[in-house]
């Protein structure tokens, strides 16, 4: 009897303990988000830019690999601290839903293209344009959403330039 008290104790102790809160590492905090977050609206996207602007049209496997994985790195960093400042403070990385949405689905757009012209994937392309055409778009679209959010805040008086 003692051992079907104590399974039915232990079942119901793993049951409890999968329902808890999340644990997350030790180093993240708001200082820390917010730190990754402007680290991204102003470095990432400055390398992110030059890399678009100078090599894309290269369409070297390498490159497009590197950046592919500089990409996933700071979007799995950024993904991190929203899910931090959501369950801790109910606030999302970005200021809200939308807009946080709206940047990790451009990155992942971006980081998909990217994946497709490292497999070999050719596009027909119109009379002076590329076959990178396409991953140029999506580039431009990340970069004009992380705009609008920086210009978002500056309006709100919070500085976003370092």
């Amino acid at each position: 009897m003692k051992s079907v008290i104590l399974t039915a104790l232990a079942c119901l102790l793993v049951s409890s303990l999968a329902h808890a809160e999340k644990q997350f590492p030790g180093y993240l905090n708001d200082k820390y988000c917010d730190s990754i977050k402007m680290d991204f609206m102003t470095g990432a996207i400055k390398s992110l830019q030059r890399y678009r602007d100078k090599q894309l049209v290269s369409q070297h496997r390498g490159g497009m690999h590197n950046i592919n994985k500089y990409i996933s790195q700071r979007k799995d960093w950024l993904q991190e601290c929203d899910e931090f400042l959501l369950v801790t403070s109910q606030q999302r990385l970005f200021k809200d839903k939308q807009t946080t949405g709206d940047i990790f689905n451009a990155m992942a757009s971006v980081s998909k293209e990217l994946d497709s012209l490292i497999k070999g994937v050719t596009y027909t392309v119109d009379a002076g344009g590329t076959p990178t055409d396409v991953a140029a778009e999506k580039f431009d679209r990340l970069f004009k959403l992380v705009e609008a959010h920086q210009t978002m805040m500056l309006l709100k008086g919070q500085v976003v330039y370092r």
